[in-house]
């Protein structure tokens, strides 16, 4: 019995050891893993891994809640023993473990004997900022909406519009278009179309010049053809997956061509303000479009357009859409009314 058990142990000790191992690398990962501890103003404390910081928003993976979303003003206390970079909102980056406490602000500990670098909390912008990639990347969405009846009234609309972008560190190209059609009785009540393209070259990351051109036709408002060549400068406030915000402004050379009033031609300014933003992690979209054109010949003649509207995904890559889009022309042709507007409920697909 006693060389039966030992010839036993002898059997399962090379395994085991093996299992021993095992266990102990995956007890090692685990406290390498956790090696984050953060504290919000609430008294919560998570423990777990910084993934990153942006947009004020501190992204930390726990075991027990997974990948979570801490508002980074919420953050009281923070304590990260692994080497996190850290970008400051002044361009610079500093790397190492990271402490953050009421008293003492937050501490970069650079792994250097005696190097600590003390900074303040709202001089951070960024943790583990990605990592700058020359490739080129695409964006594209493409929404549909119609309503068609027949019976006792007969009704159609269309609207369609899309919007597809290319985009590098330095550059960015831009496709967009838009087509509303709408008829009621066999009478038009809606005809326009309108297409975009610009090209923006950046001088930093928020600083860039643009190049563009816009065509635009409006049945009802007389418009046969109206053509914007422009050219100036652009502001990237934000763009981040969750918020983009830009301003643009410049001159533009406009020229109109009408079915029954007199051509016109006039150089202009213009200025155009973009924002989105989206909310309940991602789940909804909110977009906010401004253009502003004032001639330079004539003050008083002003165009503006403005697109606001909601987009809710409802499964990966496909949303619903509603939106009112306002036109609004401070000197129209005789007989045109200055403000048109409408609002469109569509289906849409993006990536």
């Amino acid at each position: 019995m006693p060389v039966f058990h030992y010839a036993s142990f002898k059997f399962f000790s090379f395994p085991f050891k093996f299992v021993c191992a095992g266990l102990l690398v995956f007890l090692l990962h685990c406290n390498a893993a956790l090696a984050a501890t953060v504290v919000l103003e609430n008294g919560d404390r998570i423990t777990g891994e910084i993934v990153e910081l942006s947009d004020n928003v501190l992204t930390f993976k726990s075991p027990l809640f997974g990948e979570v979303e801490l508002p980074w003003r919420k953050v009281v206390e923070l304590k990260a023993d692994q080497g996190v970079t850290v970008q400051l909102k002044d361009g610079s980056t500093v790397k190492g473990k990271v402490s953050l406490s009421p008293q003492d602000g937050l501490v970069v500990d650079e792994g250097v004997l005696g190097r600590f670098r003390v900074l303040k909390k709202t001089d951070v912008a960024l943790f583990n900022p990605p990592v700058v990639d020359y490739s080129v990347k695409y964006g594209a969405r493409a929404n549909l909406g119609g309503v068609f009846n027949r019976g006792n009234s007969e009704d159609d609309a269309l609207n369609f519009d899309a919007e597809f972008v290319a985009r590098t560190p330095d550059n960015r190209y831009t496709v967009a278009a838009e087509v509303n059609e709408a008829e009621s009785a066999g009478l038009s009540t809606t005809s326009n179309r309108y297409l975009l393209t610009q090209y923006d070259a950046f001088l930093s990351e928020k600083d860039y010049l643009f190049l563009s051109a816009k065509g635009e036709q409006d049945k009802l408002a007389d418009l046969t053809l109206r053509t914007s060549w422009g050219a100036g400068y652009g502001y990237q406030f934000i763009e981040t997956e969750r918020v983009k915000l830009s301003m643009e402004y410049g001159l533009a050379y406009i020229n109109e061509n009408y079915r029954l009033a007199p051509d016109e031609s006039y150089p202009s300014l213009s200025l155009g303000l973009d924002y989105e933003r989206k909310f309940w992690n991602k789940r909804l979209v909110f977009f906010n479009n401004n253009d502003l054109s004032v001639s330079l010949e004539n003050t008083a003649d002003a165009l503006f357009k403005t697109k606001v509207g909601l987009r809710v995904p409802i499964v990966e890559n496909v949303n619903v859409a509603t939106q009112l889009n306002v036109d609004y022309d401070n000197m129209p042709p005789p007989g045109v009314k200055n403000a048109d507007s409408s609002l469109i409920f569509s289906v849409g697909y993006g990536f």
